[in-house]
């Protein structure tokens, strides 16, 4: 593979990752956010310190840091598949192009049938010579 395709993967690869890693990131902050504002301190203390008590809103926070870790995750497999089955069937296309091919096959039978036709044509003069040689032979004999 060329370097230049190389680099033009791994760049589409960067920025994918990048991309699902940040919108991940931005969600894990979020979940992050809801669930610290969602926290409050309560009337009840420890050694003189509130602590905080937990609200309906704090578990709120959880579903986007999950799904902030599922978008990154997931985004990162479909990041290397994307890019990778890209670099292959490009690859690919390249190097076993059909019509090239088909247009080797044809020029290597075109090869095999000119030698063929030479064969059976100097054939053709060996049998023609031996049937020459015969008659003379049995035209002496007589």
């Amino acid at each position: 593979m060329e370097r230049t395709r190389s680099l033009r993967w791994a760049g589409r690869y960067f920025l994918y990752t990048t991309g699902l890693g940040l919108l991940g990131l931005l969600l894990v902050g979020l979940g992050g956010y809801l669930a610290y504002s969602g926290l409050m301190l309560g009337p009840e203390t420890i050694y003189g310190v509130p602590y905080p008590h937990v609200t309906s809103t704090s578990f709120f926070g959880i579903v986007p840091v999950v799904l902030g870790v599922v978008v990154w995750r997931a985004g990162k497999a479909w990041a290397l598949y994307h890019t990778l089955s890209g670099a292959v069937s490009e690859e690919l296309g390249d190097t076993y192009d059909t019509e090239h091919v088909k247009s080797d096959i044809v020029a290597v039978l075109d090869d095999r049938l000119a030698d063929m036709q030479q064969d059976l044509q100097s054939v053709n003069r060996e049998v023609r010579d031996l049937k020459e040689a015969e008659e003379f032979e049995f035209n002496t004999a007589d």
